[in-house]
């Protein structure tokens, strides 16, 4: 959403292009991610899932049925 949304301020002044940008990222705080954008299969360190390109939130990926299953995950940050 805050891509659509800063794409179409290109063309308005930077104040109220940035304001817009603004109201984009807090309706994305409130609504979340909608994880509409996922990326292809990944397979690391045995897991395979799927990620979402806009937020990176995880689903894992069952290889035999091929299809994404559970709930989604935020993968650990590195220390």
């Amino acid at each position: 959403m805050e891509t659509a949304v800063g794409q179409r301020a290109k063309s308005l002044s930077p104040a109220l292009a940035a304001s817009f940008v603004k109201a984009g990222r807090a309706v994305a705080r409130v609504f979340g991610c909608w994880h509409r954008n996922m990326s292809r299969p990944f397979t690391r360190d045995g897991e395979t899932y799927r990620a979402c390109v806009e937020c990176g939130a995880r689903r894992r990926f069952d290889t035999e049925r091929w299809e994404t299953v559970g709930p989604y995950y935020h993968p650990p940050r590195p220390a």
